[in-house]
């Protein structure tokens, strides 16, 4: 009687996810190990592209995550409708599934084809389960060289196994990141608002002192105020469910907007400020509002760690498919042991903290948006002579 033998195709696929398991469960950061997980879902599948598409009960949507074949932060965020397309069909259900040709199939989401410039011709997605819940789609595409065996999906649920565990333990390992920073950083106004608060029902402060004490309460709510506001913002877009609105627009016009909003509180220092961006400047594809707000955040900077009768300008230039931004100031400057720290979450130059309020999340999400939209943001800096931050964002042209 012979025995049946595992055909040597299926011992390397499971070989190779032993290799990946350990890879997953030591990776904390999430955008990284969820690259890793398409990758690994591609490698192991044989197949041309995989991605990875999240659920959000609250909202009842799936966005994308992560995909081989996307290639810049804009897609994350994606929305991919339930009741029209084959993942949908999969958290519904919290089954697999192959399709031999899901053109012929009604549940084929057919615009992300459009997007990616790639034809679905063949397809096996997975759901992604945790503690009985359904927390994202893991999907295959174009299998080489035939079609999806029961084989290659018994595969597939052993890598999702693995890849459900390791998203967990990095949302959690974010979460509490996150939150923990948080609740460390709020500490110091709470405790100027407490202190507040105690002397201003002592009844033993005269009305100039009680000014002073409100000042100060109203400046800690601002604080409190900017930082949630802005840790939201970073959390939004660190965890991939920032949806970006990406269109095709003019960044002259941009930067000409941003000038504009910030003119008026330069002149009131005193400011001497400039732009300096050609009118042949190419357009470029993202998300306008997030780009804005980028740049706005570089700009409020500039003019915050100023000084009086100094300098501000803006420029730009076009230089091989890129657009390069900069944005320059006369202002304090950044000690070079502290310039490779200066985008770290709650970061602030310690000769700054004394002088000028900040949240030390403003450059975070800079270079989170910039990151996401596929460029780079570099800065030089010189103390007491002033810094220059300069974006480089991809074009078409």
């Amino acid at each position: 009687m012979k025995k049946n033998k595992t055909k040597p195709t299926l011992i390397n696929s499971y070989q190779k996810l032993i290799n990946i398991s350990c890879d997953l469960a030591s990776e904390l950061d999430l955008n990284i190990l969820l690259t890793k997980i398409v990758n690994a879902a591609s490698e192991v599948s044989d197949s041309e592209e995989a991605s990875i598409l999240m659920f959000d009960p609250a909202k009842n949507t799936l966005y994308f995550q992560a995909a081989t074949n996307l290639d810049t932060g804009l897609k994350r965020g994606l929305v991919v409708p339930l009741e029209e397309s084959i993942a949908g069909w999969i958290v519904k259900n919290q089954k697999p599934i192959i399709v031999d040709d899901p053109q012929e199939d009604k549940r084929h989401f057919n615009s992300i084809d459009n997007i990616t410039n790639i034809k679905t011709d063949s397809l096996m997605g997975i759901p992604l389960l945790s503690k009985g819940k359904v927390i994202g789609v893991l999907e295959v595409i174009n299998k080489r060289g035939g079609k999806f065996t029961q084989e290659d999906q018994d595969v597939m649920l052993a890598l999702g196994a693995q890849a459900t565990v390791a998203i967990d333990n990095s949302r959690l390992f974010l979460q509490s990141d996150l939150i923990g920073e948080f609740v460390h950083q709020i500490r110091t106004p709470l405790s100027a608002l407490n202190a507040a608060t105690h002397l201003l029902k002592s009844n033993r402060v005269d009305d100039q002192q009680k000014k002073k004490m409100i000042d100060i309460m109203e400046a800690e709510i601002e604080a409190l105020t900017d930082m949630s506001s802005s840790f939201l913002d970073l959390a939004r877009l660190q965890s991939g469910r920032k949806q970006y609105s990406v269109t095709d627009f003019s960044i002259r016009e941009l930067l000409t907007e941003c000038y504009d909003i910030f003119y008026s509180d330069t002149q009131h220092q005193a400011i001497n400020f400039s732009i300096d961006v050609p009118e042949t400047l190419p357009r470029i594809t993202g998300d306008r509002k997030q780009l804005k707000q980028a740049f706005t955040n570089l700009l409020n900077n500039a003019v915050k760690y100023n000084h009086e009768g100094g300098e501000i300008v803006i420029k730009a230039l076009a230089k091989k498919k890129q657009v390069i931004i900069s944005v320059s100031d006369s202002g304090m400057g950044i000690p070079e042991d502290e310039q490779s720290l200066i985008f770290e979450k709650f970061y602030r130059v310690r000769s700054h903290r004394d002088q000028v309020p900040g949240t030390g999340l403003g450059l975070s999400v800079v270079k989170q948006i910039i990151t996401d939209h596929g460029g780079e943001i570099s800065l030089t800096s010189e103390v007491n002579v002033g810094t220059t931050f300069t974006v480089t964002l991809p074009t078409d042209k």
